[in-house]
């Protein structure tokens, strides 16, 4: 692959992809499913191969007599220009931008395959062969970005949970949770996140340092159910905790919730704070409003130390896919998930703004960045005014990325609705319509494959690369409607191509 496809540079590197031509008869289309921002290979058993499921990719390849690959995003996993750490420099990473990973395609579809006996090179050309995108999240942006950028590449897409609206402010990322919380949960959240904020940043050093203690003591009580943790701490430790750690720590029951939701992630938190630990009735108004703010505190902290998300299995982060989506949201997306006090129902702590997002970027990256991230390099292409043709979009209620998608319900969207009608091959439906689903209930991309054995890999909340599904409902409705779409808008590309023939 060219290192950089906009000058007469020859430096290049090497990507990553895998096919899966089990279903492929000549004519069929290429299936290209982008796996973004992480490392491509966990994903081969369960896109390319249906480990335990079924994948969309594979149900389509096999439908339509397609060729499915699986495609890995330059800058992870294993497709390393160079090597990704605290040392790769401003003028590598210059080189992970959006043009450039949008342009690999671009590139890897009218050269592929090469060296290839088995398949006639001509024969899966994005000229002569339709290209379908299916892809979420980030992936789905990049659909939606390469079917209204390259048309004569990517013919249809199916973009799931893609906030196509970069935004450097992103305190709606939380509004989604907000919005599933029981009424007693939700006030006591809000109550316990204020209060703690007003006094980590008051003027009392000593009920500040008291607070830290009692939110890093119910932290290190979970971790495990090892108590010897939170037996060792000091206060003296715990006043080195900065305002934004300690505020933090109140979040920790939401760090799942994006792919699992309300039910799975949240609920058990809820339950053992409005039971507190199941000592109590739960009240409909919440313990603040009827019992005091600190009484919710004391029964947030005993919450968080009797749920131990610590010993949920789970390999720790990818620090290559943490670094490489770092540099990608400090440098174009923005996304800075940070706390609105203006916000009466918020529940992230206050201390996360936006001077401490940009701060964090800045640190980690003290050369290349621009002063804020370049969210028109993204937004050039529509945002949420966008009105690509032959583009599915998907959406999970509850999503936490939908603020940012085109079915975005945020005060300063278009407040865009999606249709199950379809369009028309190649024509864009009729502005603010567009063609897309919201599931009711559901959270992040759940519906790229479905789940119909037990897995060990979907019931380990830190394994989110795999968009785990948190119910069967979504794949097989957006599986459906894309596939009624496919089969409107397929016949459409043959005919385009006949024209193209006897033009020739």
């Amino acid at each position: 692959m060219p290192l950089d496809h906009f000058s007469n540079s020859t430096e290049t590197f090497k990507n990553r992809y895998w096919m899966n031509d089990t279903y492929y008869e000549p004519g069929g289309p290429v299936f290209i499913f982008d796996s973004g921002e992480q490392n491509a290979e966990p994903l081969l058993p369960y896109y390319l191969q249906e480990y335990h499921g079924l994948s969309a990719t594979m149900r389509l390849a096999k439908r339509y007599k397609g060729a499915a690959i699986l495609w890995e995003h330059r800058f992870y996993g294993d497709s390393l220009p160079f090597l990704v750490n605290e040392n790769t420099t401003a003028d590598q990473w210059k080189y992970l931008t959006t043009e450039q990973a949008l342009e690999d395609v671009v590139f890897f579809a009218n050269s592929f395959p090469q060296n290839t006996s088995s398949t006639n090179q001509l024969a899966l050309h994005p000229s002569v062969t339709p290209w379908v995108w299916l892809g979420g999240s980030y992936p789905g942006i990049r659909g939606a970005l390469m079917r209204i950028r390259n048309p004569e590449v990517i013919f249809a897409v199916w973009a799931s949970s893609a906030p196509v609206h970069a935004q450097v402010d992103m305190a709606a990322y939380y509004k989604a949770a907000e919005r599933s919380l029981t009424r007693n949960c939700s006030a006591d959240w809000v109550a316990v996140t204020r209060y703690v904020d007003d006094v980590l940043g008051g003027s009392d050093d000593a009920l500040s340092i008291d607070m830290k203690f009692a939110l890093e003591f119910a932290r290190l009580s979970g971790r495990g159910g090892n108590t010897t943790l939170a037996a060792n701490l000091t206060k003296e430790e715990a006043a080195k905790l900065s305002n934004v750690d300690a505020a933090s720590i109140l979040m920790d029951p939401l760090d799942f919730y994006q792919y699992y939701g309300f039910n799975a992630s949240i609920l058990p938190f809820c339950n053992l704070l409005e039971t507190r630990n199941f000592t109590a009735e739960p009240l409909e108004s919440g313990i603040a409003a009827a019992h005091g703010v600190q009484s919710a505190f004391d029964a947030f902290t005993s919450a968080l130390a009797e749920l131990d998300y610590d010993a949920i299995p789970g390999s720790p982060d990818d620090p290559v896919t943490d670094m490489s989506w770092m540099w990608q949201y400090c440098s174009e997306y923005g996304f800075y998930q940070r706390g609105d006090p203006n916000n009466s129902l918020s529940i992230e702590t206050s201390f996360r703004s936006l001077e401490l997002f940009q701060s964090e970027c800045n640190l980690t990256f003290p050369e290349g960045l621009p002063a804020s991230p370049a969210v028109e390099h993204v937004n050039k292409y529509g945002s949420w005014d966008m009105a690509p043709s032959n583009v599915f979009f998907a959406n999970g209620e509850f999503d936490p990325w939908r603020t940012m998608g085109l079915a975005s319900i945020e005060s300063n969207s278009p407040q865009r609705q999606p249709s199950l009608s379809i369009p028309q091959c190649n024509t864009a439906p009729a502005f603010p319509s567009f063609f897309g689903i919201t599931y009711a209930n559901m959270v992040h991309v759940s519906d790229m494959r479905v789940l119909l054995t037990p897995d060990a890999n979907h019931t380990d909340f830190k394994t989110v690369g795999f968009y785990s599904p948190a119910s069967p409902e979504p794949f097989y409705a957006g599986l459906g409607l894309f596939q009624l779409a496919l089969d409107k808008w397929l016949p459409c590309f043959q005919s385009e191509f006949l024209v193209k023939i006897k033009e020739i």
